[in-house]
């Protein structure tokens, strides 16, 4: 018999199932990072609906006989037409959505966490001026929930230069809005964020290989 839940996730990536499946991969409010099925729908066409960070509100099912539960309805619980329709804001999404999805691996229920992610993508969203340093405020932001505060003395040596970890520092002190409005040339934005992922990949245990920040370069060079 099947049991049946609600609750709110937010959209990392899509992996095709089947012939006309494709599996979720979200953050879900109660239950950390989770997998679901789709069914009956190609991945091309799912776009719309499952864009990179989109919020939505579900209704999934159980089966006993499955690994996977599977997704009965949904419908968005922000519209974020920003992060769809601005190319640069997309490109932020795609790269956020994949190092959560490469590196968030919690299967437990986190709702400060969660709360903050909302947050932060509806910051995304809604931001009226530059959103070029917001991979960096994320980044920054993201080791900080983790518990990993960047800066510490017992930081491990080799990953940042004494240039970097001042930019490290001011993006940590700074409130967001003047973390965003920080000057920066497009390749030391890049670089800067190479080396929050090395620093991310360190305390995690795991290579966060993020192909998206090269696009995320090109689109905000």
């Amino acid at each position: 018999m099947s049991s049946v839940a609600k609750s709110r996730i937010v959209v990392l990536h899509l992996t095709k199932y089947a012939e006309s499946s494709v599996v979720l991969h979200a953050i879900d409010a109660q239950s950390g990072r989770r997998s679901f099925l789709v069914r009956g729908i190609k991945r091309g066409n799912a776009v719309a609906a499952f864009y990179p960070l989109s919020v939505l509100d579900v209704v999934s099912a159980e089966s006993p006989k499955s690994s996977l539960a599977w997704l009965r309805e949904w419908e968005p619980a922000a519209p974020l037409h920003e992060l769809r329709g601005n190319r640069i804001k997309s490109s932020v999404a795609m790269f956020v959505s994949e190092v959560l999805y490469r590196s968030f691996t919690t299967e437990l229920a986190d709702p400060q966490f969660f709360d903050w992610l909302c947050g932060a993508i509806d910051g995304l969203d809604q931001e009226t001026g530059s959103v070029a340093n917001f991979p960096l405020w994320f980044l920054v932001s993201y080791a900080v929930q983790l518990g990993f505060m960047p800066g510490d003395p017992v930081e491990p040596q080799g990953i940042f230069t004494p240039t970097e970890s001042d930019l490290l520092l001011k993006v940590l002190r700074s409130p967001y809005e003047t973390a965003l409005a920080i000057p920066l040339s497009a390749d030391r934005r890049q670089a800067f964020s190479r080396k929050m992922l090395q620093y991310l990949s360190h305390h995690l245990g795991t290579t966060i290989d993020a192909k998206s920040l090269d696009v995320l370069h090109a689109v905000l060079a």
